[in-house]
């Protein structure tokens, strides 16, 4: 999760960096393959052209009524032909792999990967697929489709709705109870689900837009107690820059600093949310969803347009103009950041925002500089206002579980979606043998801080499957790809896991800061979900999302270094806003937003 890119120092980059990428996924074509499904005795059940409704024939062993009806292990062995695109190079294979020999055992059912894929070839083949509709397997695990490509397959009759199926399903209403929203996010706007979706809150990402503060400093000049209010947060980097904070005679302080280009890296986020709600980053390695968009009593407002915007950015101008917020932060990229923050010599900077904390030891878990540092919770604004940038949880992610519809037996298919859901199924799929990668206990500590569920091993590279862990044979890989199947991890039983070292852990640090942040969260129903637009709409919200974005974020950094005054062009960014469309770019969310409300039954 933690990854870094180097991006150039033009305010150019920054309009493309604005835009969310969708992912694409594709596979090959079976061509002489058997036809979709077919039992051991080579009995067609393709069903290519046939009625998809089994009808609870009694003469076909894989005829239900309802997916509700279907006991694993089957009576017959089933074979599903399917489509996975893979994202995870660090698993090459789920054709040759355990979890499907597995997943075999338990169910009866044979799962022929014929679209074993990854990366571009991925995203060609599925395109490929779709034009040719014989050519399509009985379901697909992973395709990386946007949901506007979902609905636009779905309206096609190429995929199958499965709302009424998954109705009553146990794991599917559990993961909806956990998560009221999932159900909502996995409905498009055309009232039909045709993805189980995945259940992987990560409860840290929600608030990865942190800042860390130096521990010795703060005892220095604030007694050990840290800010509370963007008024106490200027006095104390005054301080550092004026009083030689580090000691060695040289005007070498950097009170605050950040960076272009990593995760959660640059400031005013942070910054921002003491004044008004806005999570509109100037980069990220996470994609945000809606960048600057927030819902107000169920009408969408353009947080960038607002005065509290307008005064968050007079704060920041305030801080780059003295000295007091690096004038390099958006110029540097994280080689020169890393540079700055090095404390080997001596420490200079006071304050830096990031997903995770920058030194390297924080990482490798053991001792080292991080531990002179700590989270910094949010700081109250003039008006009070004190948020957490908190970002929208998805359940659509890379489109997880769909139907074709050429599969004779879509109620197997979903009964065995539901079946991969369940908690023991999903340890297996995601860890491997029990016992070998992961494995149930009670002892220890959890990353919450409480008792743990669960736990997970870190396999050695020379780890003999056989000779050590019992297997009747080797397989390329031991596990699917966290984001290449249906997971069941939501916050809290992600909360569960047990860490075997809670001094030294990242994730479990990364936990407790998020469950500070949390105390400072915004009210969900004010997050704009992850919409979809079909249609002059989706063209109006991607171009929209990079010019109408890229040009507020390049004024940002503008009003802040001083290249546009914020008194004396503040009305012309406005202007410029609305000549670029954005009054019907935020019309054009509305619409969504609306459409997403009604289908969700809102």
């Amino acid at each position: 999760m933690r990854k870094k890119k180097l991006f150039q120092k033009t305010l150019s980059i920054l309009i493309v960096l604005t835009l969310m990428a969708a992912l694409t996924g594709c596979g090959s074509n079976p061509g002489t393959q058997q036809d979709s499904a077919t039992n051991e005795s080579e009995q067609s059940s393709a069903g290519k052209g046939e009625d998809t409704n089994a009808g609870g024939d009694s003469s076909d062993p894989f005829a239900f009524d309802s997916p509700k009806d279907v006991v694993f292990p089957l009576k017959e062995k089933l074979t599903l032909t399917v489509f996975v695109n893979n994202p995870d190079q660090g698993v090459t294979t789920y054709q040759d792999n355990w979890v499907t020999d597995w997943i075999e055992e338990q169910t009866n059912i044979h799962l022929d990967y014929v679209y074993d894929l990854t990366g571009d070839e991925a995203t060609q083949k599925l395109n490929l697929i779709m034009t040719d509709p014989d050519s399509m397997p009985d379901f697909f695990l992973r395709t990386g489709w946007t949901k506007a490509e979902v609905l636009s397959y779905g309206s096609q009759g190429l995929l199958l709705p499965l709302e009424d199926m998954l109705e009553g399903m146990e794991n599917w209403s559990w993961m909806n109870e956990q998560s009221p929203m999932r159900k909502a996010d996995l409905t498009m706007s055309d009232g039909h689900i045709y993805t189980y979706g995945g259940e992987n809150e990560c409860f840290h990402c929600m608030y990865q837009h942190r800042m860390y503060i130096y521990k010795p400093w703060v005892e220095k000049y604030l007694g050990g107690k840290n800010p509370e209010t963007t008024e106490e947060l200027y006095n104390f980097l005054k301080m550092v820059k004026e009083d030689d904070a580090n000691g060695n005679g040289i005007a070498d302080e950097v009170p605050m600093s950040g960076y272009i280009g990593g995760w959660a890296s640059d400031p005013t986020v942070w910054l921002m949310n003491s004044f008004t709600q806005c999570v509109n980053p100037l980069s990220n390695t996470n994609p945000t969803v809606a960048g600057g968009m927030v819902v107000n009593n169920g009408k969408i407002e353009y947080a960038v347009m607002k005065d509290e915007y307008r005064e968050g950015l007079r704060y920041m101008r305030k801080l780059f103009e003295e000295g007091l917020l690096d004038n390099q932060t958006f110029l540097q990229d994280d080689t020169q950041f890393a540079a700055t923050v090095d404390a080997t010599e001596v420490n200079k900077v006071a304050v830096y925002p990031g997903g995770g904390m920058s030194n390297s030891e924080f990482w490798e878990e053991k001792d080292g500089e991080w531990q002179n540092w700590e989270i910094l919770a949010p700081v109250a604004g003039p008006d009070g206002v004190r948020y957490s940038g908190r970002c929208i949880q998805t359940y659509f992610e890379g489109c997880i579980g769909v139907v074709s519809s050429a599969c004779k037996y879509p109620e197997i298919v979903v009964a065995l979606f539901d079946f991969m859901g369940s908690e023991d199924a999903a340890h297996h799929i995601g860890g491997g043998p029990k016992g070998i990668g992961w494995d149930y206990t009670t002892e220890g500590i959890s990353l919450g801080g409480g008792t743990p569920t669960y736990e997970s091993y870190k396999i050695p590279e020379d780890f003999d499957y056989v000779e050590d862990g019992g297997l009747s044979k080797t397989y390329a890989d031991y596990r699917y790809t966290p984001d290449a199947m249906i997971q069941r991890s939501t916050a809290e039983y992600r909360a569960s896991l047990r860490v075997e070292d809670p001094d030294h852990s990242g994730e479990y640090w990364l936990q407790q800061w998020a469950e500070l942040y949390d105390q400072y969260a915004p009210a969900v129903e004010t997050l704009v979900p992850n919409l979809a637009f079909e249609g002059e709409d989706a063209k109006i919200v991607t171009e929209g999302t990079l010019t109408i974005g890229g040009y507020v974020s390049q004024a940002q950094v503008q009003f802040i270094d001083g290249n546009l005054d914020i008194e004396k062009d503040w009305d012309a960014y406005i202007q410029k806003l609305k000549d670029m469309g954005v009054e019907e770019y935020i019309a054009t969310y509305q619409r969504g937003y609306d459409a997403y409300m009604a289908a969700a039954g809102n």
